[in-house]
């Protein structure tokens, strides 16, 4: 079946978070010592990344947040509900380019956003001119489910109208993005950039179908060869 459709994460295949992450992480201190009095260093930030990478956990923030105030409950639900209260998209920076690869994609493809985020990155997608190339524009936030939960993808792929067999998701997690589109029997292309860089395959049949280095190459692999019927 020929692919007709493309998914897209939207933090590092569309936005580069390597700001953002850098100005999360000082807020994350802040709190942390305020809450707690527990003084983060990088390097502590920098383990609990690791294992949070690791273990696969689901949410890397919610991940770091447990393994730096653990076993205080309490001020993990404090530090949680009043980090994700400031979310902001001020140091959001689109991944250079990908204007013009949605651009060469969007007459082919359909495509759509499989993310976890709120629905304030409507806003800057908007801003910056990209978010009219999507076909589906639901996040989790509005869609209800999160990834790696399947329907997540299914929501997605059905406001699209498409089987999974005709879709293809982009995302730079192995297990957030890659295993679960896999599981329902999506094409896959994992894009090795952050913090999610080096996570490891746990088994053959959960490896990409591809894997790229810059989301450049995403337009010309073989897997996207052939144009949607009809165009």
């Amino acid at each position: 079946m020929n692919i007709s459709t493309i998914l897209f994460d939207v933090g590092w295949p569309i936005i580069d978070e390597s700001a953002v992450t850098e100005v999360w992480y000082e807020h994350l201190k802040r709190l942390t010592a305020e809450k707690t009095g527990i003084t983060v260093t990088d390097p502590m930030l920098a383990d609990a990344e690791a294992a949070g990478v690791a273990c696969y956990a689901p949410s890397l923030l919610n991940y770091i947040i447990w393994h730096l105030v653990r076993p205080d409950l309490k001020s993990f639900y404090v530090i949680r509900s009043e980090f994700y209260r400031s979310y902001s998209t001020r140091e959001f920076r689109l991944q250079p380019g990908i204007k013009e690869i949605l651009e060469r994609l969007s007459g082919r493809f359909k495509l759509g956003l499989a993310a976890n985020q709120q629905v304030e990155v409507y806003e800057y997608l908007e801003r910056e001119g990209i978010l009219g190339y999507f076909d589906s524009t639901q996040v989790s936030a509005e869609i209800g489910f999160s990834k790696p939960d399947v329907r997540m993808f299914l929501a997605v792929l059905q406001n699209l109208g498409v089987v999974p067999e005709e879709a293809v998701m982009v995302g730079d997690r192995q297990d957030n993005d890659i295993v679960p589109a896999k599981l329902i029997g999506m094409k896959t292309v994992r894009l090795l950039v952050g913090p999610h860089r080096a996570q490891s395959v746990r088994y053959p049949v959960e490896a990409p179908d591809y894997t790229i280095d810059t989301i450049s190459e995403l337009p010309d692999l073989p897997l996207l060869g052939r144009r949607r019927e009809g165009i």
